[in-house]
């Protein structure tokens, strides 16, 4: 494997086939199953990442599905399913967190190497497109992908419904029957890519990260602006001494602290300066 992380098999299959594609995934070694969306807490998730979970958590939402691929505890996959089409990575993410009170969720635990086969499905490389299932022998082709040590996905759809079977290094994975013949539908064939897809949850970590520090720069400059506007040239040792008295590396903490010490140190007009610079 040479190429880069795709989008598998996204402009090919609608979100509903995909969502069937999912439900069919092995289910022998459930976590969870049928419960409740809150579930999903911050904690839970950091259980899964520490006991360095492989599987995959289904979820349901009305009508639609939404998806989370888990290697080792690494989030390396979100998808959801939308009326206007496709959502993944961290946009899905997102979406699944702000829906869990409304939805039902179902946990698998799969084995680590079962897990960049079924990432193909939504990032692996197309390898082949819309191939007329009948005109493909199958024995041939399950022959041609294990000598080749193919690892990926191969589905076959066929309307609204479909299947999918999962290779890694050649082997059929989950004890999946190969089939005698291909009689209708479209085949699709897509390769895992050869570099890991990054941890959804650590780019979460790093993007909340700079937004808090962009968020406490915001806040030291609102004040020192209102202290130069009060103290004029001793806005510079007032500011040192206010950043040791708050050192607080909270925001939502760091803002009341700030705008209390301006309205009792200075006074009222200073802390709704400093809010008016605040809010921009």
């Amino acid at each position: 494997m040479t190429s880069e992380t795709g989008r598998g098999l996204l402009e090919l299959l609608s979100p509903t086939l995909l969502g069937y594609l999912l439900h069919l995934l092995p289910q022998a070694e459930s976590l969870a199953e049928g419960v409740s969306g809150s579930l999903l807490t911050p904690e839970f998730v950091e259980r899964l990442r520490s006991e360095l979970f492989s599987g995959y958590v289904l979820a349901q939402l009305g009508g639609e599905s939404a998806w989370l691929a888990f290697y080792k505890g690494r989030l390396l996959e979100a998808w959801r399913q939308t009326a206007q089409g496709h959502l993944t990575g961290i946009a899905a993410y997102r979406s699944l967190r702000s829906e869990l009170p409304h939805s039902t969720l179902w946990i698998y635990r799969l084995s680590p190497e079962a897990l960049p086969s079924i990432l193909a499905l939504t990032q692996g490389n197309l390898r082949a497109a819309a191939m007329p299932a009948a005109s493909v022998i199958a024995a041939d082709l399950f022959a041609s992908l294990g000598q080749e040590q193919f690892t990926g996905a191969l589905v076959l759809e066929d309307g609204a419904e479909g299947q999918g079977w999962y290779f890694s290094r050649g082997q059929v994975l989950f004890a999946a029957e190969i089939p005698g013949v291909f009689r209708h539908g479209r085949l699709h064939l897509a390769h895992t890519p050869s570099k890991a897809p990054p941890d959804l949850l650590g780019m979460l970590e790093q993007e909340q990260q700079q937004q808090k520090l962009e968020r406490l720069e915001a806040l030291w400059q609102a004040a020192q602006a209102v202290l130069r506007e009060y103290m004029g040239r001793g806005a510079v040792p007032a500011l040192e001494r206010l950043k040791r008295t708050h050192p607080s590396e909270n925001p939502a903490l760091l803002e009341p602290s700030l705008r209390g010490w301006l309205e009792t140190s200075l006074e009222p007009n200073a802390a709704r300066m400093f809010d008016r610079l605040v809010k921009g």
